[in-house]
């Protein structure tokens, strides 16, 4: 299919495709504005294993190799209660571990957890108090555990919406929204020539009789 042919398309059929391209990209706009921002604030946490030979590569390696246990208890429903009585939620466990992101990178120590709601206070508060309940729970889960937080979340950070992502959205809906005007044009376009080939067969038909 040549470049003329999706020209002649557009040309042909200008309000079909300025339309669909106006429905799809303010499609988008209407959802973007609708749905409810998400914030998201971020807490890091140093953790590892307190040793008479402090330094020693062994002593790295399990540090490091223990960071995927703390990523799995800090969301464990012990962290959680913790938390929802710190805090006097009334949201349940699982609802509030939903909101609750910890990534850990085998190759380092730190420890990052993450807290998503609609409100960037209570984002900020639900991190801090994940960070600081698990810190006072850690000896418990490894009686070795040396935790401490190395940034404490904040508003500066967890202030900027992490979704919806207006202008991303609006390009992949512009982008998409491109494909189906043409898509439609072209639909048209052939129907356009198929009735009009059928108009002059009939009109040929007509002479000859």
């Amino acid at each position: 299919m040549d470049i003329y042919y999706l020209l002649k398309s557009i040309k042909h059929h200008l309000f079909a495709f300025c339309f669909t391209l106006l429905i799809c990209v303010g499609g988008v706009f209407l959802i973007n504005m609708i749905v409810q921002p998400q914030y998201q604030a971020s807490a890091s946490l140093v953790a590892t294993i307190t040793s008479t030979e402090s330094g020693t590569y062994n002593e790295l390696l399990a540090s490091q190799m223990l960071t995927r246990t703390y990523e799995d208890a800090i969301k464990s429903r012990y962290i959680a209660n913790e938390v929802k009585e710190k805090l006097n939620l009334s949201e349940s466990i699982y609802d509030l571990l939903q909101r609750i992101d910890v990534r850990t990178d085998p190759g380092t120590l730190v420890i990052m957890l993450y807290a998503t709601h609609d409100n960037p206070e209570d984002a900020v508060r639900i991190s801090n108090a994940f960070a600081d309940a698990f810190i006072a729970k850690s000896t418990e889960i490894v009686q070795s555990a040396n935790v401490i937080v190395l940034d404490y979340a904040d508003m500066e950070d967890a202030s900027i919406p992490v979704s919806p992502r207006k202008m991303l959205n609006l390009a992949i809906g512009g982008f998409i929204g491109i494909f189906v005007a043409l898509g439609i044009s072209m639909l048209l376009e052939r129907r356009r020539i198929t009735r009009k080939g059928k108009y002059r067969k009939a009109e040929i038909e007509g002479i000859y009789n």
